[in-house]
C-alpha cells in the first residue's frame, strides 16, 4: 500500500488588501514580504504531477492549505488540488487554516472554511461531545485526523489536543477493532534537537499525548507546521514513526529542507521515501531522507 504525505501548501494567491481584516493583515504582510518567493505556483502544479504519477493508494494532506484563511485562498487552492481529491484523499486543517473566527466557524452558525471547501475528503466526523474526530479507512488502514487548530493571536500558532480526544479514538478504534491506524494531527509531538518550538509555537500538551498514545500505538503520526522535512523512527518513548512533510511546495532553501513522503506499507514493514523539488529537473524528484533514530527498526 502507498502513501503520500503532503503538508503546509501554502497556496499563494494574490489578495484584495481592502478584503483583509484584524490578523490577517500583519499575517497577509508578513508572506507577502518574507515567504512569497519561496511559494511559487509551478510548485503546486509540479507536486499535482508528481502525485499523479506515483499513483498512491491514499494521498494524506496535513494542513495549512491557505496563508490567512481567505475565502479566495480555497476557492483556488481547490481547483489546483483538484486533480488529486478523489476516494483516497483524506485533509485535517492547519493552524493557518483556523486563522480567524470566522474562518474557523466562529462567528454565527457557519461552517468552517475548510469544510465548506473540502469536506467531501475529510472522512468521516465521528460523533463526540466536545471536540474534532474524523476516520477514513482504506484497505486494512484506517486514517485518523485530529484538529488541533484555533483562532489566536498574530504571535501564536501554539496547539492543542484534548486528552478526551485521544480517550476516544482509542476507544473507538478498539470498539470497530481497528488494528492498524496512521493518526495525523498538524502540530509536531516530537521535534528533532536541533528544530525545537517556542511554547507559543508547539502543542501544548503533546508529552501527556504521546504517552496515552503508548496504550494503542499508531503506525506513524503525520504532521506538518514546521517547515523542513525528518522522519523520527519508532522508540521506546514513541513507539511509531513521526513524519513531517511540511512544507510540501517550498523551495528548499540552508534552513528548510522541503518536501513530501511516499510511505509503502505492506502490514510488516515500513518504508519511507521523500521526494524535493529539482530546481535543475523542474520536478519532484527523490532524494535523501532525513531520519533520526535511535536503533534500526524495520518497523511495526
Amino acid at each position: 500500500m502507498k502513501l503520500v504525505h503532503l503538508s503546509d501548501l501554502h497556496f499563494p494567491v494574490v489578495l484584495p488588501f481592502t478584503s483583509l481584516k484584524g490578523k490577517m493583515i500583519p499575517g497577509y504582510l508578513n508572506y507577502t514580504f518574507r515567504r512569497r518567493k519561496k511559494y511559487p505556483i509551478s510548485l503546486w502544479n509540479a507536486i499535482v504531477r508528481k502525485v499523479q504519477s506515483l499513483n498512491p493508494d491514499a494521498i494524506i494532506i496535513s494542513g495549512d492549505i491557505t496563508n490567512v484563511s481567505h475565502w479566495k485562498e480555497y476557492d483556488e487552492s481547490k481547483k489546483i488540488l483538484e486533480p488529486v481529491l478523489g476516494d483516497k484523499t483524506f485533509m485535517i486543517p492547519g493552524n493557518h487554516d483556523r486563522y480567524t473566527d470566522l474562518a474557523a466557524g466562529k462567528e454565527g452558525s457557519d461552517l468552517p472554511y475548510y469544510e465548506k471547501f473540502f469536506s467531501p475528503w475529510m472522512g468521516d466526523s465521528i460523533p463526540l461531545q466536545n471536540g474534532y474526530l474524523r476516520i477514513k479507512k482504506i484497505g486494512k488502514l484506517a486514517l485518523v485526523g485530529w484538529d488541533s487548530n484555533m483562532p489566536l493571536s498574530v504571535l501564536n500558532a501554539y496547539g492543542y489536543v484534548g486528552e478526551d480526544i485521544v480517550h476516544s479514538t482509542l476507544e473507538y478504534l478498539e470498539k470497530e477493532k481497528l488494528d492498524h491506524y496512521i493518526l495525523i494531527c498538524h502540530h509536531p509531538i516530537w521535534n528533532p534537537p536541533e528544530r525545537q518550538e517556542s511554547s507559543g509555537h508547539k502543542m501544548k500538551n503533546r508529552e501527556e499525548i504521546a504517552e496515552l498514545l503508548k496504550k494503542r500505538p499508531p503506525l506513524a503520526y503525520l504532521h506538518g507546521h514546521v517547515h523542513t522535512n525528518w522522519v523520527k523512527y519508532p522508540d521506546p518513548e514513541k513507539p511509531y514513526y513521526v513524519i513531517n512533510s511540511a512544507s510540501s511546495t517550498r523551495i528548499s532553501d540552508q534552513r528548510h529542507q522541503s518536501g513530501f513522503h511516499l510511505m509503502e506499507w505492506n502490514e510488516t514493514q515500513f518504508n519511507i521515501k521523500r521526494f524535493s523539488f529539482s530546481n535543475e529537473e523542474g520536478e519532484f524528484t527523490e532524494t535523501q531522507t532525513i531520519s533520526y533514530q535511535e536503533k534500526e527498526t524495520n518497523g511495526r
